[in-house]
């Protein structure tokens, strides 16, 4: 959440909640608490809380598995600038287009996430997360987030390797604001990395040192030092491999 996140309480039950502006919601997932029966019981006082109480909270982070219901609940929460969901069976994210202030997005373990275009109406959107998103079809509305400075696509956990199926990059340009691009966990169909050479503004690009796009990397560090940083990341990348070969 930034600065001071030390300092960020985790709350397990909804009456521990005292006015903060930030917070770490902790739902689900109680090892203290065997029962079922009051598993579901602080599920459903979250609920209901975040559903119908007003309160200040400006930065929710959700620590722990976040079911379907739990995100519809955020939309009562009007005053929220950023969201992180950890992980959960959630594929609707409709809720948030009742948040027009946010900010910072970050959907984790997302591989229920059926599509993105209620981001479409977060105009004050800045920064982007979404990992684990197997079961996009498109995700070309991804271009109409003309606001987004910093995009994390892909697959950033660390206990997974299935890589997210991108076919292009076609859908990158209009995102001229763009000073952050990541990539992680991602296998893109088209070679052609030609479109990220249009984001003028990029000072950072992450992609995976994948064979297919070896080529074209080196051609374009001739003409961009965002290129010419990946290519020494394959190059760092390969010497390591021969070294231990």
């Amino acid at each position: 959440m930034g600065t001071g996140d030390s300092d960020i309480p985790t709350l397990r039950r909804a009456d521990q909640y005292s006015g903060q502006t930030s917070v770490r919601i902790a739902a689900t997932q109680h090892p203290a608490i065997t029962g079922a029966v009051e598993r579901r019981k602080i599920l459903a006082e979250w609920i209901h809380f975040l559903a119908h109480t007003p309160t200040n909270i400006q930065h929710l982070d959700f620590v722990s598995r976040v079911p379907q219901e739990l995100l519809d609940a955020v939309a009562g929460q009007i005053h929220l600038r950023s969201i992180e969901v950890k992980w959960g069976p959630y594929d609707d994210i409709s809720p948030l287009t009742e948040l027009p202030q946010l900010e910072r997005v970050s959907l984790g373990g997302a591989t229920q996430l059926q599509g993105l275009a209620p981001l479409k109406s977060l105009p004050s959107l800045k920064e982007l997360t979404v990992s684990q998103a197997h079961q996009l079809d498109d995700i070309t509305v991804l271009s109409d987030l003309r606001s987004l400075r910093a995009l994390q696509f892909g697959n950033s956990s660390l206990g997974s390797d299935k890589s997210v199926v991108i076919a292009d990059l076609s859908w990158l340009p209009p995102l001229s604001q763009l000073t952050t691009l990541d990539l992680p966990g991602t296998r893109i169909l088209s070679s052609d990395l030609f479109p990220i050479l249009e984001l003028e503004n990029l000072i950072t690009l992450g992609l995976p040192l994948r064979r297919s796009y070896r080529k074209q990397v080196f051609e374009l560090a001739q003409r961009s030092p965002i290129f010419a940083s990946l290519a020494a990341e394959y190059e760092s990348y390969e010497g390591l491999r021969n070294t231990l070969a």
